[in-house]
């Protein structure tokens, strides 16, 4: 009989990321969207449909017009390129599903998700670039059902997946009174308290860049002081507080 490979040695794969509940998790991943409207109305579906974070690839601005007020709940992370989210991603367990109308796609009806997905969407008009599709794990469509239009607006897409995520996770329905879903909200303070884990990880990446910044410029000016203390709170801010 031959010799068995001892399973300590075999390579381990990430542990896979979970809620408080212990189900998967979906992450949102904005490249590439152009318009302000679509990156506020996805902030607002990732609230939702209960995604754990949305990282925020490349832009140092994020636009919530259309969001409702929902960016300030939003669990938001910045990275500089698309090989910087997609090795964060991976180190952590969970798969990168593009969104796209692709042959290699398959239906999101279908639900052929693992385990925690993060999702990225494309450009309005010319749809993901050959370095979206490339950290890309696999890809999911939204079948149409006639011939009226050649695509989705990119947020209501969105929506859509996220939403079918949702279900498959089998994620709890939030609370409803009187017609709305209840809303939990959060101010610049509040979060600066009682900062969730995403949030930590997310002010201690700003704190070391600031320091990185400073490390090359002159040091000890009072400039320097005043901005680092400026910088403690606004690390929490969203652009509607």
């Amino acid at each position: 009989m031959a010799d068995q490979d001892d399973p300590a040695d075999a390579a381990q794969p990430p542990e896979e990321p979970r809620d408080g509940s212990g189900k998967p998790t979906s992450h949102l991943v904005l490249f590439n969207v152009g318009k302000r409207q679509n990156w506020g109305t996805l902030l607002r579906s990732a609230c939702a449909f209960g995604v754990t974070e949305v990282c925020v690839v490349g832009s140092k601005k994020l636009a919530t017009f259309g969001s409702q007020g929902t960016a300030a709940n939003a669990p938001i992370r910045h990275f500089e390129s698309l090989t910087d989210v997609k090795a964060e991603m991976s180190s952590r367990g969970i798969r990168l599903c593009g969104v796209e109308i692709d042959p290699e796609a398959v239906g999101v009806h279908t639900q052929p998700f693992q385990g925690s997905t993060a999702f990225m969407l494309g450009n309005e008009g010319q749809g993901m670039t050959p370095a979206q599709r490339a950290v890309c794990d696999f890809f999911v469509y939204i079948p149409q059902h006639s011939g009226a239009t050649a695509s989705l607006n990119v947020a209501i897409a969105g929506s859509i997946v996220l939403h079918h995520f949702a279900i498959w996770a089998k994620l709890e329905e939030h609370p409803r009174v009187e017609g709305k879903y209840v809303v939990e909200v959060r101010n610049s303070l509040d979060r600066y308290l009682n900062p969730t884990d995403l949030q930590r990880l997310e002010v201690e990446r700003k704190r070391a860049a600031r320091a990185s910044k400073r490390r090359h410029e002159d040091s000890g000016s009072l400039g320097d002081v005043e901005e680092a203390a400026l910088g403690e709170l606004d690390d929490f801010r969203t652009e509607e507080d």
